[in-house]
């Protein structure tokens, strides 16, 4: 049998971890918008606070500063498409795992590509730099599982899958930033575009003079 008391204090201490993780997905939700609104550099800690509806001695329990708060609102970003990425694995077990991440990835991003934006311009860009280059790093991680079993099947000839696999990361940051100025075409269509690259690559007469294109074979280093 549970002590009365010590099961009061820890439905106290429930609630209280309840009211604080409400709080602060609160100011999470007014800084972005008022980041993606009025752009970090305009935006005040006065208005997020306003539109939170907390006060702004709260804020300070939660937050140091609006940098750390951009920090936090990257970091929950990069969660939410890992979790969306790690989702999609678990239930398309059957399918190819690259088409899948890259559809997955593009139909996320493109949701939110006014806050990805954010995150990738100007000085917001500079604060969060950290942040999504972790993200680009366990992205690629997914990749080049992939990869190093086709090296393994001597699929990949002698090409690196960790360089290959970062590579594609590149490609699909592109991706994420065409948004940025426009907004077509939609993610469908841009993983199409991507993977029909990755299929098929580039007609060899783009390539070479004669049509026929042999790729050189990576140097092994000594």
């Amino acid at each position: 049998m549970k002590d009365p008391i010590n099961k009061q204090i820890n439905t106290k201490q429930s609630r209280v971890a309840r009211r604080r993780a409400r709080v602060r997905a609160d100011l999470l939700a007014a800084a972005r918008q008022v980041f993606t609104t009025r752009g970090y550099q305009d935006a005040t800690i006065t208005e997020i606070v306003q539109i939170a509806d907390v006060a702004m001695g709260t804020f300070y329990l939660h937050f140091r500063d609006k940098e750390e708060l951009l920090a936090a609102l990257a970091q929950d970003t990069l969660l939410v498409l890992r979790e969306q990425i790690h989702a999609a694995i678990e239930q398309h077990a059957g399918e190819l795992l690259i088409p899948l991440i890259i559809r997955t990835l593009l139909r996320t991003t493109y949701e939110q590509r006014d806050l990805f934006l954010l995150l990738f311009a100007g000085e917001s860009h500079l604060l969060a730099h950290a942040h999504m280059l972790r993200g680009q790093q366990g992205l690629a991680g997914h990749f080049i599982s992939a990869l190093q079993e086709a090296a393994e099947k001597g699929l990949l000839a002698s090409y690196d899958p960790v360089l290959l696999a970062n590579l594609l990361v590149g490609m699909l940051m592109r991706a994420m930033s065409w948004w940025f100025e426009q907004d077509e075409p939609g993610p469908e269509a841009m993983a199409d575009h991507i993977l029909f690259i990755l299929g098929h690559g580039l007609p060899s007469s783009l390539l070479t003079e004669k049509g026929h294109f042999t790729p050189h074979r990576p140097i092994a280093e000594n």
